[in-house]
């Protein structure tokens, strides 16, 4: 294998049903540029040799089944014995193991590094299969650099694992990191702390001015990975089901003016459409043997799903796809009905609070009229929905909280909307919630910290 400038990482553990897609994006870049890059998903690695060295040949036997063509419903029993051994070996050997998260306790809010280097420092279940894929990796490219992505809370232990190990054993490799946490959490603190591991730290997309980078998954074995089906629920099963291939149509979010979101950071803030054309091209190239997409836009501009959906429809490609949506006043009868014929199966969207007086407040740009109409008309065109909603909203009264519950039970009931989920709401540094908290009756605790800052705590004046 020819040596490869940089190799992109992913640490355990997050989903095992498809890989996480910061690496494939980053590397369709390093490739548009000519330099040379490889990538290795360490996390279903390590996931799939844990499993096995507990469970022996009937897991083996089941993960292969898990990771075939069968329905998700009849893959929910063989799941129920894959979520049980994950349970065991958390219960019995290593308290910080647990699908989608490593340590996720330690890693939501680090105030201070000594924590997080005493969990470094820990040996647990993950260790020896994470050095012994990660010195491989490193045997066949033989970087310079390694680039380390940390999108949650519960990639942070494995991301420093990661650098720990080539620190004492690769000295003369160069280590970044990036991604997700590193660009909120550890924004404003902690740099002198991260930089003990790493050499230099990535805030932001470096991909930032190009207007679509096409993922590529070379590097990338789908073999590799299984569904974990909990339930029925097609909706529900989408994030935990399928060997999505990830794009996103615009990067950015098209609205960004909600009160509790991070609307001054870039990933937010930086609304970057890309031509319906690409997307497509990347679609049919990416979507050979499994032509299903999930778009992880913030939110998918209803003017560039119309222009996807013609081209889709103009090229007859026959394909699944779903992704992040606003439930405002775009989507018409006639855009949903297109949607559904290019191939759109089910949307996910913030209801939020589910109250117009708070949605007012927080500066959601959509009504309950506006969502129930665009729910409407999902509807009738069968495309799944999915509503995220929060709690304990900043002003938010019993009785509101109340009504909105019995306002989405409502939703259910009609058929609007197939799954939903209820968030507690989070304070963070980023929102404009925090920049003016007075005007949300707030008072902000700011934590003493070392190293992580992101949410904060407060309470009412």
């Amino acid at each position: 294998m020819k040596k490869s400038s940089i190799l992109l990482v992913t640490p355990p553990l997050l989903q095992p049903n498809t890989p996480y897609p910061a690496t494939m994006h980053l590397k369709g870049w390093y490739d548009s540029i000519g330099r040379k890059c490889a990538q290795v998903d360490l996390s279903i690695k390590v996931v799939r040799d844990i499993l096995i060295e507990y469970g022996g040949e009937e897991v083996e036997e089941l993960l292969e089944f898990l990771g075939g063509p069968a329905p998700a419903e009849a893959k929910i029993e063989a799941s129920k014995v894959i979520e049980g051994l994950a349970q065991d070996i958390k219960e019995q050997i290593d308290p910080d193991f647990g699908f989608a998260r490593y340590a996720e306790h330690l890693g939501a809010a680090v105030h201070r590094f000594s924590d997080l280097e005493r969990a470094i420092r820990r040996r647990g279940v993950m260790d020896e299969p994470l050095e012994r894929h990660l010195e491989a990796a490193i045997k066949k490219y033989k970087p310079k650099e390694i680039g380390v992505t940390c999108p949650f809370p519960g990639t942070l232990v494995g991301a420093f694992k990661v650098a720990k190990y080539v620190r004492e054993h690769h000295p003369n490799i160069r280590l970044i990191i990036g991604g997700g946490y590193v660009n909120t959490e550890l924004r404003t603190t902690g740099h002198d702390k991260v930089l003990k591991y790493f050499d230099d730290i990535q805030f932001d997309d470096p991909t930032t001015g190009k207007l679509f980078i096409k993922p590529s998954y070379e590097g990338i074995d789908w073999d590799e990975y299984f569904d974990i089906a909990e339930t029925d629920n097609p909706v529900i099963n989408l994030w935990n089901c399928g060997k999505w291939r990830k794009l996103i149509m615009a990067r950015g979010c098209y609205w960004h003016r909600c009160a509790f979101c991070d609307v001054h950071l870039p990933y937010i803030a930086d609304c970057q459409p890309s031509d319906p054309k690409e997307i497509v091209d990347a679609m049919e190239e990416l979507g050979e043997g499994f032509p299903g997409f999930h778009f992880v836009d913030e939110a998918m501009p209803p003017k560039l799903i119309r222009g996807v959906c013609e081209e889709i429809l103009r090229r007859h490609f026959e394909c699944e796809w779903w992704g992040n949506i606003r439930f405002d006043l775009s989507f018409t009868d006639e855009l949903c009905e297109l949607m559904a014929k290019a191939g759109c199966i089910a949307v996910t969207g913030g209801l939020e609070c589910a109250n117009d007086r708070l949605l007012k407040l927080m500066n959601k740009g959509i009504t309950l009229a506006s969502a129930r109409k665009a729910l409407e008309n999902f509807k009738r065109h069968e495309i799944f929905v999915h509503a995220y909603l929060m709690y304990d909203f900043p002003t938010e009264t019993k009785a509101e909280e109340k009504s909105a519950r019995k306002f989405v039970a409502g939703l259910v009931k009609e058929g609007l909307i197939q799954s939903y989920f209820w968030h507690r709401f989070a304070l963070t540094i980023h929102s404009p919630i925090y920049q003016d908290a007075k005007k949300f009756g707030l008072k902000v605790h700011k934590p003493r910290t070392n190293f992580a800052l992101n949410e904060v705590g407060y309470e009412y004046i």
